[in-house]
């Protein structure tokens, strides 16, 4: 009995290279057609979710309500603020100052005043000269309060001002 050892050279013959090309080749087909396959399936399958989801009824209300809405924030928006500002600085009342000006939206042109006072009589004085103002109606005193710490009356007072035709394309 003979052992050999040694490690013999095989060649590789040219019909198994083929066969390993042509095996690699369908299955780089097959991955292919199967990715398509999947695709298409996706499509169908959200075309039929499409068709089976019931019909999106109009919210014309909802609609119409919002649209509504944008177009009287919009006419907020247009009005002269800085006329209002303006009117505003021309009140001169010793021992008082505003600190807050908030429009209210809507379609009167209301806004709230915040500020402190000295003392009472010079927050009615203030009342007094903001309803003399001109353009300045509907004045009232919503709220008042004495503040120990900073020993001044903070006030709210709510007035609706009129733009008159000075509002840029006011409806």
């Amino acid at each position: 009995m003979q052992l050999d050892f040694v490690a013999t050279r095989r060649h590789f013959s040219v019909f198994g290279l083929l066969l390993l090309t042509a095996g690699l080749a369908c299955l780089l087909l097959a991955s292919w057609r199967m990715s398509q396959t999947q695709q298409v399936q996706q499509q169908l399958e959200g075309q039929l979710w499409q068709l089976q989801a019931p019909p999106a009824s109009p919210e014309t209300d909802t609609e119409a309500t919002a649209l509504v809405a944008a177009d009287r924030l919009a006419r907020q928006f247009r009005r002269p603020w800085t006329m209002l500002f303006q009117r505003l600085e021309q009140i001169n009342v010793p021992g008082v100052r505003l600190g807050q000006i908030l429009p209210q939206a809507g379609d009167k042109a209301s806004v709230q005043l915040g500020g402190e006072a000295s003392d009472a009589e010079s927050l009615y004085e203030y009342l007094r000269a903001l309803r003399r103002q001109g353009g300045v109606t509907d004045v009232y005193l919503l709220q008042q309060h004495w503040d120990a710490e900073s020993e001044a009356l903070r006030f709210v007072v709510q007035a609706r001002w009129d733009a008159g035709q000075e509002s840029v394309g006011a409806p």
